[in-house]
């Protein structure tokens, strides 16, 4: 990456700005957890931050997914400026029923709520982006567009479905981009280069039924879902470190005293390596068909069966420590006092990581824990510091003459 004076003195006093805008930033942080988003129904959140973008100067677009997309463009000549973008993108969704309490609590320099670091930080840094974009200090040094996109569907279920539309159309429009940025919950040091690829599956055990004395024989669905369940967890001893996995949920059976029809398990596998995710794939459907195999054996005319449904597939993808996005964010961190440290994570990032678009996903300051449960906590202090991080490197990128890829 060729940099250009994004980190001399015109950059000061823009910073200086936002950290005195510390408290005012935390409010819009409470608002957005405040906000339910369930995954698939974040139309409400939406929403909100469409329309203080809009308030801040910004023409904003929703897609067909639902996505909430700005676009910046450079104020200098179109002849010096390149068109590809820089997209730096941020979850809208949460792990979260639509019913669940966002009841915000304090306890000591603590505030809990569900998803008010997961992501109620990426959003809230991005509404400051929305803003420092908009400065004429720093529109005026833009050497290409960057496009801030809000996402639907990056949880669980909703298998990054927002990031895959706007990566497909952006494709589709001769605009990949750059390099691109995921802003995803709290944090100031570590730099996500290596997307966790996952596959997410069910596995439903069918029979025919019957009493549980009369048809004692018959073969038993929830029988043959824990066997295999024994069998799975003997394989996440065996794949680990290298692969993961987790049998994350399980159901059967319809009454106290009967041989139940159906009985499925949910399993979550992951992994960087593609190759690995498709070998555990593969010793999972040989499991299940073991466990059918052996609760059918007394009963050939009424054998069990089974089905595998995929619920997610999430792509793995990275960039090594050396590579010029790495870099450059590396100098961010350093430039705020931070020490950088790699990391991997299943984010927004590993869609363009698997098309062999640059990509990271970066904290946007403070710390928390405990995401995706209903104790999920923020500490704001020294929050400052990787919204800094975050703003140093999103102008660092747009303001660069070139951006290696």
């Amino acid at each position: 990456m060729t940099t250009t004076d994004s980190g001399k003195h015109w950059l000061t006093p823009l910073l200086a700005t936002w950290r005195a805008q510390r408290a005012w930033i935390f409010e819009q942080q409470v608002a957005i957890a405040r906000t339910a988003a369930p995954t698939g129904n974040e139309s409400e959140r939406a929403a909100m931050l469409q329309q203080d973008w809009s308030n801040c100067g910004h023409a904003v677009t929703r897609d067909g997914a639902g996505n909430v997309i700005a676009r910046v463009t450079p104020t200098m000549s179109v002849a010096r400026t390149a068109s590809a973008p820089l997209v730096c993108l941020a979850h809208l969704d949460t792990v979260f029923r639509a019913d669940e309490p966002l009841v915000v609590r304090q306890e000591g320099t603590r505030t809990y709520c569900p998803g008010i670091g997961d992501n109620g930080r990426g959003l809230a840094a991005m509404s400051v982006l929305a803003r420092v974009l908009q400065h004429p200090e720093v529109r005026a040094r833009l050497h290409r567009p960057i496009e801030l996109v809000l996402t639907v569907g990056e949880e669980g279920e909703g298998n990054l479905r927002g990031a895959t539309q706007w990566f497909d159309d952006a494709a589709a429009r001769g605009h990949t981009p750059v390099a691109a940025i995921a802003i995803d919950g709290p944090g100031d040091c570590t730099i996500v280069h290596h997307a966790v690829g996952s596959r997410r599956v069910r596995i439903t055990f069918t029979g025919v039924g019957g009493h549980s004395w009369a048809n004692a024989m018959t073969p038993n669905p929830v029988h043959a879902a824990g066997a295999c369940i024994a069998a799975i967890a003997r394989l996440a001893d065996a794949s680990r470190p290298y692969g993961v996995v987790a049998v994350t949920r399980m159901h059967g059976g319809e009454h106290l005293t009967g041989i139940p029809t159906q009985a499925w398990i949910d399993l979550d596998m992951r992994s960087l390596d593609p190759t690995r995710l498709r070998t555990m794939s593969g010793d999972v459907e040989r499991i299940a068909r073991r466990a059918v195999h052996d609760a059918s054996q007394q009963q050939g005319a009424q054998a069990m069966q089974f089905t595998i449904t995929t619920l997610g597939d999430r792509p793995a993808g990275m960039i090594d420590d050396q590579h010029p996005l790495v870099v450059a964010a590396a100098s961010a961190t350093r430039a705020v006092g931070r020490e950088p440290q790699s990391a991997s994570a299943s984010t927004d990032a590993n869609v363009p990581l698997s098309r062999g678009i640059p990509a990271i996903a970066i904290g946007a300051g403070g710390t928390g824990s405990a995401a995706h449960t209903a104790n999920e906590w923020y500490d704001d202090t020294e929050s400052t510091i990787g919204l800094e991080r975050a703003i140093r490197l999103v102008v660092a990128l747009g303001t660069a003459e070139r951006v290696a890829r």
